[in-house]
């Protein structure tokens, strides 16, 4: 239902009055009236009241009505105005319809004709709100399918779905309906998000990616720059500004900073941002392409912006492997002596070279697993009873993204491998990785031993027997047992229904999740839920 706002402006109050109690406000949806006795106080009730009608003497002191319907006109366009005056000069007539006044009504008004006109009046209102509110589902609607089209037209460029050749852009440009014809050049500028800092759902990582995707765009839009911005791959966003001249990339890259620094610190992350050179669209491709590379060689730098340079790094290179003293360590021990030399070779290696790439780290990879293996070898122990299928065949790539993650990795594997070698005592390292990523996938189904002893890179058997030599339990009855452990903390918890409690909690069959529930509390949920809500109002 549509309501609607009166204002009544006289220098005269019983006419106000006269009005007030002569029309039927209630009949024509009409919940406010509000009155002035002249152009100030007209134009205060503007200021902090919503006015759809005006009701408006036109000769008053102090400003007449005319001097105040310009005013509306100018702030206030879509208010209707119905002048009620003494005076039938044609002037003052002829101005009013200048001004585009609704209706000219002469004093006395005769109220049954005043309410005709307030209700065609408000009739025009409700039409032309009608006629704005499609206009605007129109633009709308259009502004979607010109976002859509650009999105598509830019992603087929830089996915290479079409040539990057001037006729060939300009030829998709017209398809797409899009049109950068007085631009001179395009810069992208590449963020990756290196790092989440929590451990994340797939749908959780999706909703902050979209986040800085977001963030980036109203960066664009406040600035009024004429640029887009594109979700690539997981963890990678690309803003593409066009650019008649040239950018202060100074400046800009000091705001790039700041964004790169806020953001990363309120959503927990490591994120660099990576900004090109100014190029024609048909360079774009190989620009983007070469801030991918610059990036993948970026083992070493996080939450900062940097400009790529053409200037290629000179081959890659590492500090010499001490192979003889680290394999006489893995031989004779003890471990924390080991563990010591590894972390100052990290810390002489970050200091000494400039030039650390995404080779570098790979060179490394190879060197150290070809020494963890030999060891392993004389002491007669079979590397496949140790580690895991994708240590042995794979390069782990969240091990190979930067040197941090690379130098933890190494201290890990090697911490097993000692362990392994000299039968250590009681340990619990590795065995509370392991339950913090079951608690941290607790809601996935088909999380199995093996995906666990991968995440680790440790053989399931081995990683089997060390589990249960320090809990007790097996990995599948401690998986168990928490998913019990959380099911009925949520059932405690919160109003879920028992079956979104059950998927929650890694149960995808109703039936069974009932079965192991009550096996384990002698009680089915819903009766778990009931006794435990009725012990609470008991106390």
């Amino acid at each position: 239902m549509s309501q609607f706002h009166v204002l009544i402006v006289d220098d005269e109050i019983h006419s106000i009055r006269g009005v007030q109690a002569g029309v039927n406000w209630e009949k024509y949806e009409i919940t406010s009236v509000y009155t002035a006795n002249n152009l100030r106080q007209a134009q205060e009730v503007f200021l902090n009241h919503k006015v759809d009608l005006l009701l408006c003497d036109i000769e008053m002191p102090k400003g007449s009505g005319l001097d105040l319907l310009k005013w509306v006109r100018e702030q206030y366009s879509e208010t209707e105005a119905i002048f009620l005056t003494c005076h039938s000069d044609f002037f003052y007539a002829k101005q009013a319809l200048q001004l585009k006044s609704f209706n000219y009504l002469l004093k006395p008004v005769d109220y049954q004709e005043l309410e005709e006109v307030i209700q065609e009046a408000l009739d025009k209102i409700k039409k032309d709100r009608e006629a704005r509110m499609v206009e605007e589902s129109y633009l709308q609607l259009k502004k979607s399918h010109y976002t859509v089209m650009e999105e598509r037209f830019w992603l087929d460029l830089i996915n290479q779905v079409f040539p990057a050749t001037k006729e060939t852009i300009e030829k998709q440009l017209k398809n797409y309906h899009l049109s950068y014809s007085d631009i001179n050049t395009f810069l992208p500028i590449l963020f990756h998000v290196q790092e989440w800092k929590e451990d994340l759902s797939v749908h959780e990582e999706k909703v902050s990616q979209y986040a800085l995707k977001k963030a980036l765009a109203e960066i664009v839009e406040e600035y009024h720059m004429d640029g887009y911005v594109l979700n690539l791959e997981d963890g990678y966003v690309l803003m593409i500004i066009a650019l008649e001249d040239s950018i202060n990339l100074k400046e800009f890259k000091e705001n790039c900073n700041q964004f790169v620094l806020e953001f990363a610190e309120f959503f927990l992350c490591d994120l660099c941002g990576y900004i090109g050179h100014q190029v024609p669209i048909e360079e774009l491709v190989g620009m983007v392409q070469a801030l991918h590379e610059f990036d993948r060689n970026n083992v070493t730098v996080s939450n900062k912006t940097m400009v790529c340079n053409n200037q290629k790094k000179s081959l890659c290179s590492l500090p010499l492997l001490p192979t003889a003293d680290w394999t006489s360590l893995m031989k004779s021990g003890p471990k924390e002596k080991f563990l010591e030399s590894i972390n100052l070779y990290f810390t002489n290696w970050r200091k000494a070279d400039e030039n650390i790439t995404a080779q570098s780290l790979h060179l490394f990879y190879q060197d150290f697993l070809q020494l963890i293996f030999y060891v392993l070898q004389v002491k007669g122990i079979q590397a496949n009873q140790v580690y895991s299928q994708n240590l042995l065949t794979e390069k782990p790539q969240r091990v190979l993204k930067s040197l941090n993650s690379l130098h933890n990795w190494v201290i890990y594997i090697a911490d097993v491998a000692m362990d392994q070698l000299h039968l250590p005592q009681e340990k619990g390292s590795v065995v509370d990785i392991v339950k913090k990523y079951i608690h941290d996938h607790l809601g996935e189904q088909r999380l199995s031993r093996e995906d666990i002893a991968n995440f680790v890179y440790l053989n399931p058997d081995y990683l089997t027997r060390l589990f249960k030599k320090q809990t007790g339990l097996s990995i599948s009855d401690y998986l168990q047992l928490q998913r019990i452990e959380y099911a009925k903390k949520l059932l405690l918890e919160t109003k879920l229904p028992v079956s979104e409690v059950a998927l929650s909690a890694g149960y995808s069959n109703f039936s069974y999740f009932s079965t192991i529930f009550k096996k384990a509390t002698k009680s089915n949920p819903m009766e778990y839920r009931k006794k435990s809500l009725f012990s609470e109002k008991s106390l």
